[in-house]
């Protein structure tokens, strides 16, 4: 997506589902610090990292990859860049329906107290890409298998183990249609770049 904006693009966005299990470390992480490696090996899980930062995710069938790249002219605010695409997708989240959407630590979205997006950013001069993970229907128990506890979490979390900690749309009762809500994503994020103004 960066080679596009490289190529004279202004903007591009990608939403899908996650086919394959896949563990992706933030670009300062380290796989022993953050994963059961083994318990991956033994799964065949991929471990891999990505050049933004954030913490550890897994990625799995019932998780919807947003990606965003493009171009800014703002400072270098990590934190307002990655919630600038983050209040897109709770606008697209809430016009289906999902109440009880905010913002919590750096960059998360939440319903209620429970984590259901983490995102990360990569930025080099004025290119900037955002990924996220919203969760819809994950196994959730699967990915606490593959996470330990991370070293740094946000206030809110209050220690928390994974299992209390993430929650899914379909958890909190939110039963959306995947094909619909990737369309409603990629319409909201297709509009203009975030980071335009």
């Amino acid at each position: 997506m960066l080679q596009h904006i490289r190529n004279g693009y202004e903007y591009a966005s990608e939403v899908y589902e996650a086919e394959q299990t896949e563990v992706v470390l933030g670009r300062a992480a380290r796989a022993e610090d953050d994963v059961f490696v083994r318990k991956c090996a033994q799964d065949n899980v991929p471990v891999h990292k990505r050049a933004g930062g954030g913490g550890t995710v897994v990625l799995c069938t019932g998780v919807i990859v947003i990606s965003v790249a493009g171009r800014t002219v703002l400072p270098y605010h990590l934190k307002e860049h990655m919630n600038a695409v983050n209040e897109v997708v709770i606008k697209a989240l809430e016009s289906l329906g999902v109440r009880g959407l905010a913002i919590k630590g750096i960059s998360d979205i939440t319903i209620g107290d429970k984590k259901i997006l983490g995102s990360s950013l990569h930025r080099k001069k004025d290119l900037v890409l955002y990924q996220g993970s919203l969760l819809v229907d994950p196994p959730l128990d699967m990915i606490a298998g593959y996470l330990r506890h991370p070293k740094k979490e946000p206030d809110y979390r209050k220690g928390r183990p994974h299992r209390d900690f993430l929650t899914s749309l379909y958890r909190e009762g939110y039963l959306l249609n995947k094909f619909k809500l990737i369309e409603t994503l990629k319409k909201e994020l297709a509009e203009r770049c975030p980071w335009s103004s």
